[in-house]
């Protein structure tokens, strides 16, 4: 890995008369060890394709061209494209003008001819919305290594019973295995952010611990939406009263369980029983 290329981003946007745009929630990453980190957990190859989700001024871009040839960066800042391009000497890469969390990930993968690697610092104001397309079209990724608020990690490896176990972290872990690769600090950015970081790497299990049906998404997300209730009010609230109580005694779970206790395999269950109309 000696032989990754790091330059400090702010020497970048000083030589190109920029700084960071809170409109695009950049927090940009100063920190050569993370950087690293992120290429190591990448496990790319000379042929790997990789989709960078919001490269900025190419920190972490540059350090994965350096491996793989088949790099695409897609940012929607015009000032950063253009930096991207100025930047980019002879290093083989493609640059994107388009939205990070309405990738078709799936037309990247059927170019290649294989699933791609997905890579990224996360602008944090739209870490939902990625991460619920990667879940969408897991079928198409080989692994994603992201740079995330370290709450957001948090709720990612949260376990049930537990007050960050929710339907972002259910969704993810229903068809990714999760884990923390680092963690980093405010200063390891600039401008600093108010929270500190975590860099997680999600593989998509061979198979899905639960279904991706419309009936486990309204099934979870109807059990955090009342999360202090029990679990028979709060499907009766989405449901009704009769096809609640008829989904909890087919799947065989007491009603008056709370929803935040429930494992994957239980709300597959209940799931399940929606989707025969019981």
């Amino acid at each position: 890995m000696s032989s990754i290329p790091f330059e400090d981003p702010r020497r970048v946007l000083k030589r190109h008369g920029l700084w960071a745009k809170r409109a695009y929630s950049q927090n940009f990453l100063i920190s050569e060890r993370a950087v690293r980190e992120i290429v190591q957990a990448c496990e790319l190859r000379e042929d790997t394709p990789v989709v960078e989700l919001g490269p900025g001024c190419g920190t972490l871009t540059f350090a994965l061209a350096s491996i793989t040839r088949a790099l695409t960066a897609i940012d929607k800042d015009p000032d950063m494209l253009s930096v991207l391009a100025a930047e980019r000497g002879d290093r083989k890469f493609e640059i994107v003008d388009g939205d990070a969390k309405e990738v078709d990930f799936g037309a990247y993968a059927r170019a290649a001819g294989r699933k791609v690697t997905v890579a990224g610092n996360l602008p944090y104001a739209i870490t939902g919305s990625i991460f619920r397309n990667l879940v969408e079209q897991v079928a198409h990724v080989e692994r994603a290594v992201l740079m995330v608020q370290r709450e957001v990690r948090d709720r990612l490896v949260a376990q049930p019973d537990s007050r960050e176990y929710g339907a972002l972290g259910i969704f993810c872990a229903q068809v990714f295995a999760v884990e923390t690769v680092t963690h980093v600090p405010r200063t390891a950015f600039h401008p600093a952010p108010k929270v500190s970081s975590s860099v997680v790497r999600l593989t998509p299990h061979l198979q899905p611990r639960a279904a991706q049906t419309p009936e486990f998404e309204a099934i979870v997300r109807a059990s955090f939406q009342a999360r202090r209730k029990t679990l028979r009010n709060a499907l009766q609230q989405a449901f009704g009263g009769e096809s609640a109580d008829r989904v909890l005694e087919a799947a065989g779970i007491d009603g008056k369980r709370r929803g935040e206790t429930l494992s994957i395999e239980e709300f597959a269950a209940l799931a399940a029983a929606m989707r025969k109309k019981v």
